[in-house]
Parts: C-alpha cells; structure tokens; sequence
C-alpha cells in the first residue's frame, strides 16, 4: 500500500475527531465530499468511508487507506485529484493550527530543530558536553 494513503487515511480520520479540524473545516469536508461522491454508486465502499468517519477504528482506517489505494492504482485521474485536494486540506489544516508547518523529507543529515517559539539559544556542538 502506498505510504500516502496510509497516512491520508489515518489523518483524515484525526482531523475530523479533533479541534485541529477547525481551521481547515471547509477543506476536509471538501474532502470527505470529493470521497462521498467518488464513491456513491459503490455502496460497499461508499461504507467504507462512513463507517471510519464515524467509528475511526484501526480496521476502519486501514479499509478507507486500502480504498484509496485500490481506487488511485486503477484510475490515475483519481490518485492526481485526491493528492491535490490533500494537499490542500493539509495546508488549511496547517494554517489554521497556529499557522505554523514544520516539515522535514528528503535526504536529511544533522542536527534540526523544529520549533514554533524559541525563546532562549539554540546551539549544535562547538563545545564539550556538560554532565
């Protein structure tokens, strides 16, 4: 299963169980509704969804992540559209959570802070360790 589904599956679930949902209220339920209506004339997948909006079990996520994944491999236009439409509701989610997205992928090595506040220095190495 593609790792994207997976994660969409189990945020998606978290932001329509949580505050956090607040600040990008209008770009999930776009997102829910994008789903409702791919999947309205499949009435067993079109439970999927339901049932993991209204129960978030660990099966019911990994059903809807399993959905997604099946539906994105059989239409391309499907897998572009939802990752565009994620990519939107994450961001509002983001923006609307103190405004503040700390990201890190790729090929990364080293020190990294992530932080939204700092009050006070932050430093790497140049000096020996402190019991």
């Amino acid at each position: 299963m593609e790792q994207l589904m997976a994660t969409a599956a189990t945020t998606l679930v978290a932001w329509t169980t949580t505050e956090i949902a607040q600040g990008g209220r209008l770009a999930v339920s776009a997102l829910i509704d994008f789903l409702r209506d791919r999947f309205r004339r499949a009435p067993e997948d079109r439970a999927v969804i339901e049932d993991v909006l209204h129960e978030p079990s660990p099966d019911a996520v990994r059903s809807l992540a399993e959905l997604l994944d099946r539906e994105a491999l059989r239409d391309p236009a499907f897998a572009a559209e939802f990752r565009a439409r994620w990519e939107q509701a994450d961001a509002a989610v983001l923006a609307g959570a103190n405004g503040v997205a700390n990201s890190i992928s790729g090929d990364v090595s080293g020190p990294v802070v992530q932080a939204r506040d700092i009050h006070g220095g932050v430093s790497f190495g140049g000096g020996s360790a402190q019991p």
